[in-house]
């Protein structure tokens, strides 16, 4: 079940200096003290972040098309913040001067970003552009008050409104002697608005939050300033961070490394283990689906920090191999995560740190609640021999870019192209509007997942729509999905699943009988039968603990259901196993070993103990489990 409503974690505004025109992450500037400091109202979590150029090209571009005006004037040389806040899919608060000046929203059903207006925007927008901006509509005297107090606008009180309106459009509601009463939603055309003897609603009045700061004249500022005026804060975070990551290394007394993913937050975890450390260890993930411009910029940072020792942990392909047995991942289906990061960095760790590694990460409060409640060190199930911990775990994306900044690290220059996560370019859990970033930004990768996805779509007998809108990113789509699958008028199944081997199981005269839909080769089964028991051969047979594969008649005979089960699940590892190693490092008896050429496990019966405790982590059987592929 999806979780309902954000992430409460903290604080919902953000200070702001008066006399520098810039953000603050904490009540004081320092430059100027307190006096001139005064709070922004945010919608939570108000985990902010900068824009870049990238950022106010968009705003600019969407504000243009329904307004009819260019905002360049009003951003130029300014501080702007984003406020990434809930929604259908991406939506961003848009703060500068010191005041939220409205939101941006991409609109899963069109595909396109559309404005909102805060009350304070609207006013800014008409005393700068007056009747030059377009979707306005004036009102009479008489309709001011009730309009104010929290009624709707009728067409018998308009006076006049800006032709290209239309049903849905947002607009600027303004009386007849030029005051901003609010903004709201046509619910008419133009030609009805203004009529006075249509009947219903003209325009449905949106209620603004208040609190959300005072518009400032509009001094100019740079993150030179920003930097300045957050100083002696920033520095108490640093300091905090240093000192945690120096108790917690003295504490585990293990080898220390910094898990680097090519993002803001862990390069601020990387600057931070620079200051604090002399020798510590770069750990990269390469998932086989990165950003190109990801692997380049590691590389480069590998060269330029030679006295560093970088590790790479490869997945090679790993994830196109899968991805025949899984099918596409989705939110609710991330076997990726398991086959090209854990199951690499498993090895990885295991062959430079076998006895175990202190790993500093960039995970913060602010991404997710499950990060929220897993704290700030923990010792991961699918990750042995490491502690993890996350130095800046309380800080906020703000104060991840004025560290990185203040201390002129060089980022990832996928920032610079508006692509604000930095990971594999193809995770299901991108929203439609990153999706739409990379369609534009990096449209050869997209083309090379479109062509998967579509493989795939014509396999399962899918609309066009399960890739347009993004229905992909789900193995089971929920309420959200069926309802824009129904606007749309298009058929998504509640659950698409795939499997490449099927089984079916009866009891027969006290035994369970498995017939699998695929013939048995008890040459593969040998390599990976002791994970069952002591193995026993014949001439058409193979036996595995109390577990018979009978080749003749091509079934697997158990002596009870949950050996029936087992013997499927280690059939499925048998067959369909894509060499993820995520089960070689959890085997005590180190008895698994990865076959390079075939990309397959071959237990050991010399070495195995028969404690099936790989069971317990593959792949195979933890997202797909028993259930799924009977």
């Amino acid at each position: 079940m999806r979780k309902k409503g954000p992430v409460v974690l903290g604080k919902f505004w953000i200070y702001w200096c008066e006399k520098c025109n810039v953000p603050l992450i904490g009540d004081t500037c320092s430059i100027h003290g307190k006096d001139s400091v005064f709070k922004i109202t945010l919608t939570p979590p108000g985990d902010v972040r900068f824009a870049f150029p990238k950022d106010i090209e968009l705003i600019r571009e969407v504000f243009r098309e329904h307004y009819g005006v260019d905002l360049g004037e009003l951003l130029e040389g300014k501080i702007v913040l984003l406020n990434k806040i809930p929604g259908e899919d991406d939506s961003y608060e848009i703060i500068f001067d010191g005041f939220i000046f409205g939101i941006i929203s991409f609109n899963p059903r069109k595909l396109k970003w559309k404005p909102g207006l805060k009350e304070e925007g609207a006013k800014l927008l008409w005393e700068k552009f007056g009747k030059s901006l377009k979707k306005w509509v004036i009102i009479d005297r008489g309709a001011v008050e009730p309009v104010k107090n929290g009624a709707n606008v009728l067409p018998v009180g308009v006076i006049e409104a800006e032709e290209s309106i239309r049903r849905g459009d947002e607009v600027i509601v303004v009386s007849e002697d030029g005051e901003v009463v609010g903004v709201g939603i046509a619910k008419k055309d133009y030609n009805e608005l203004i009529n006075p003897q249509a009947r219903g609603t003209g325009v449905k009045m949106k209620r603004k939050s208040k609190g959300s700061g005072k518009r400032l004249n509009g001094r100019k500022a740079t993150i030179k300033d920003v930097i300045k005026a957050n100083s002696a804060e920033l520095e108490k975070k640093v300091r905090e961070a240093r000192n945690f990551m120096r108790s917690v290394a003295e504490k585990f007394k293990l080898p220390v490394a910094v898990a680097f993913s090519g993002g803001k937050d862990s390069l601020a975890v990387l600057g931070l283990a620079m200051e604090e450390f002399n020798n510590f260890t770069v750990f990269f993930n390469n998932t086989g689906i990165e950003f190109p411009e990801t692997v380049e910029y590691v590389m480069k940072l590998r060269e330029k920090y030679k006295n560093l020792n970088f590790i790479i942990a490869d997945a090679g392909d790993a994830f196109w191999r899968a991805i025949n047995i899984f099918s596409p991942p989705g939110m609710d289906y991330r076997w990726c995560c398991k086959v090209t990061k854990l199951g690499p960095i498993t090895l990885a760790i295991r062959k430079h740190f076998p006895n175990g590694v202190l790993m500093f990460v960039g995970q913060r409060k602010f991404e997710s609640f499950k990060r929220y409640k897993q704290g700030r060190v923990w010792k991961n199930k699918w990750v042995p021999n490491e502690i993890g911990a996350a130095p800046i775990f309380h800080w906020t994306a703000l104060e991840v870019w004025l560290y990185i900044f203040s201390r002129g690290l060089e980022y990832n220059p996928l920032y610079e192209k508006g692509i604000d996560r930095i990971g594999c370019f193809l995770c299901p859990s991108q929203s439609l509007a990153e999706i739409q970033r990379l369609k534009e930004e990096k449209p050869e990768l997209w083309e090379k997942w479109y062509r998967e996805l579509e493989k795939w779509r014509k396999r399962l007998g899918l609309p066009r729509e399960w890739i347009e809108y993004g229905f992909w990113r789900w193995r089971r789509v929920g309420r959200r999905e069926k309802v824009l699958a129904k606007e749309l008028g298009v058929e998504i199944p509640e659950e698409r699943s795939w499997e490449v081997i099927k089984f079916d199981i009866k009891e027969e005269e006290g035994k369970y009988i498995v017939r699998p839909s695929t013939k048995l080769n008890l040459t593969r089964i040998r390599e990976v039968a002791p994970i069952l028991g002591n193995v026993e051969e014949g001439d058409n047979y193979l036996k595995a603990g109390e577990n018979i594969f009978d080749k003749d008649k091509n079934v697997i005979i158990s002596p009870s259901l949950e050996e029936a089960y087992s013997s499927v699940l280690l059939l499925k590892r048998a067959y369909e196993c894509v060499g993820c190693g995520v089960c070689i490092t959890s085997c005590p008896e180190e008895a698994i070993e990865l076959d390079e050429k075939r990309k397959k496990i071959v237990v050991s019966l010399e070495k195995c103990t028969h404690c099936r405790e790989c069971m317990n982590v593959c792949p195979l059987v933890v997202i797909k489990g028993v259930d799924n592929i009977l």
